[in-house]
């Protein structure tokens, strides 16, 4: 039997909610309206649907209503749906007035014939647009299965009230949205995209558990409103956490629960680290982990074993033994492995190849840096030079600080690692999916 995003959230629907501004919707509300969704779309019934994100609750009733119910369901943000088939519906469709002067939706007479007929579940899949850090978005296809692999249920993740800082229609904000409400927590929508305006209205909301990337959990202290939140639930991802950041974050809620996850659109959640350190245990390699086997490839590339759905799109990069290369670099340090960033990401000088994210973690080990980019610029002689966008402390002095940072720069990379010029910055913008964005500049 074909398990559905509604079966599972009908056990939970007496505690979970979302809280919008002055509302709380309810599971059970929810549910109730998914049977008059199903009858005003049976001409969705097996077809392929674009879902627009609008508002939570629209969005997730949609989700509920379609699971099961199409074929595919494509997560879609509200301005478009992009560079889909023509054959693909779109979700919410225009209402068309009728000449009662209600807005009702118009159908045929084959369809209103059909819907007392029965329909069998589908397992339907859901597609999701990669962030497009390193290149335009793409689609991948997961199972409801695969998506929900990593949900935990106890009454502790029951009591949380999540705050949503990821778009809900991306990989990281959808699987927010599943942990909230398949755990009967609740979840609060921000009304609001100013980060002053949402940390108030967590506060007010009593949030008690945020996922966000390393870059927005830089910015989330910069606000100095952390503590005005009763978190015991942090949860990064996205990007790499580096042990400064993991550091910081224990110190300022030593009573939390921190937890950084290893997840990608393309191969979904693969394993989830929760000991305070960055990187994972180097006994995974040879023991793996829940669901799944991991290993190191030739490239030092990061491999994944996984017993859940994999985009058949993938199949180029899954080995003979099913191990799908995640393009991640690794390292063996001591009892650790540590990411080194996207194989895709490195800036080439002189013909050495440089991560950013490694002269990041660097660079971030300087007390008063608070965010840091590393990029290429185009270099006629050298191919490329390695430079950094760096945020300091409002009271720091920044010859000071760069001093410092060329000091910890030469105990830890190589001298073609080393950024030749760093540039102060107010903040560094990221992209819409909370990440950083590598490109190289031109010279």
């Amino acid at each position: 039997m074909v398990s559905t995003f509604l079966a599972q959230l009908d056990k939970r629907a007496n505690t979970a909610n979302i809280i919008m501004q002055n509302q709380v919707v309810g599971a059970e509300e929810v549910i109730e309206k998914i049977a008059a969704i199903r009858r005003q779309t049976l001409h969705l019934y097996a077809q392929q649907v674009a879902v627009r994100y609008t508002n939570l609750t629209d969005f997730v009733t949609a989700l509920v209503a379609f699971d099961g119910w199409c074929e595919a369901l494509y997560l879609c943000p509200a301005d478009g749906i992009g560079e889909l088939d023509s054959g693909i519906y779109s979700w919410p469709e225009p209402y068309v007035e009728q000449e009662t002067g209600d807005k009702t939706r118009l159908f045929n007479t084959e369809q209103k014939q059909a819907m007392g007929k029965g329909y069998s579940l589908i397992a339907t899949r859901w597609y999701l647009a990669s962030s497009g850090t390193t290149g335009a978005p793409k689609w991948f296809s997961h199972s409801f299965a695969s998506l929900t692999r990593g949900v935990k249920h106890s009454p502790r993740m029951q009591s949380l009230r999540w705050g949503s800082l990821y778009q809900p229609y991306r990989f990281a904000g959808l699987q927010v949205l599943l942990q909230a409400l398949l755990s009967g927590a609740s979840i609060v929508e921000p009304w609001s995209e100013d980060l002053l305006t949402k940390m108030q209205q967590y506060a007010l909301c009593e949030v008690s558990a945020i996922s966000a990337t390393p870059s927005m959990w830089r910015q989330l202290l910069r606000t100095h409103m952390l503590n005005h939140l009763p978190l015991i639930n942090i949860t990064l991802g996205g990007e790499i956490a580096d042990q400064a950041l993991l550091d910081i974050l224990h110190l300022t809620f030593p009573q939390g629960r921190i937890r950084h996850i290893y997840a990608s659109t393309e191969a979904g959640v693969g394993f989830v680290v929760a000991d305070n350190y960055a990187g994972f245990p180097a006994c995974w390699l040879t023991q793996g982990i829940p669901g799944a086997a991991l290993m190191i490839d030739d490239n030092q590339h990061l491999r994944i074993k996984s017993s859940t759905h994999i985009d058949p799109t993938l199949a180029h990069r899954i080995d003979v033994n099913g191990y799908l290369d995640t393009q991640d670099r690794i390292q063996i340090s001591g009892d650790r492995v540590l990411f080194m960033g996207r194989a895709s990401g490195v800036i080439n000088v002189g013909g050495n190849n440089i991560h950013p994210e490694k002269v990041e973690t660097v660079i971030l080990q300087v007390p008063q840096v608070q965010h840091v980019r590393v990029f290429g610029k185009n270099n006629s002689v050298m191919g490329a030079l390695v430079m950094a966008d760096v945020v300091v402390n409002d009271d720091a002095d920044w010859a000071t600080v760069v001093a410092n940072i060329r000091q910890q720069c030469k105990t830890q990379l190589q001298h073609f690692e080393i950024p030749v010029k760093f540039y102060q910055q107010e903040k560094i913008d990221m992209s819409p999916s909370g990440k950083l964005t590598r490109i190289n500049e031109n010279g």
